[in-house]
């Protein structure tokens, strides 16, 4: 009686995966991600002296020191800053 069992070499094997994340994941997470520092703020601003000016100004920190942890530069920072464009949103909790 034979196992069918097949052997594999007992040495290491380097593997990497990569995931590819599709455009409609990368926006569902940055989504729930803005509503996650949405009520973390709301928590903030009632139990705190912080004002919506404070958070405008972390935020813009946060987002400079973001880019640069993902990777882009300063110059590509500062060229997404210049180049956005302001839509106003009506927050609906």
């Amino acid at each position: 009686m034979t196992d069918n069992i097949v052997k594999f070499p007992n040495r290491h094997l380097d593997v990497e995966v990569e995931l590819d994340e599709t455009e409609e994941e990368y926006f569902e997470m940055v989504e729930a991600i803005n509503t996650m520092l949405e009520m973390h703020v709301a928590g903030l601003l009632v139990t705190s002296e912080a004002k919506w000016h404070h958070v405008m100004d972390a935020c813009m920190s946060m987002a400079v020191s973001s880019g640069l942890r993902a990777g882009m530069s300063a110059e590509e920072i500062e060229a997404m800053m210049k180049t956005s464009k302001i839509k106003e949103v009506e927050y609906d909790a």
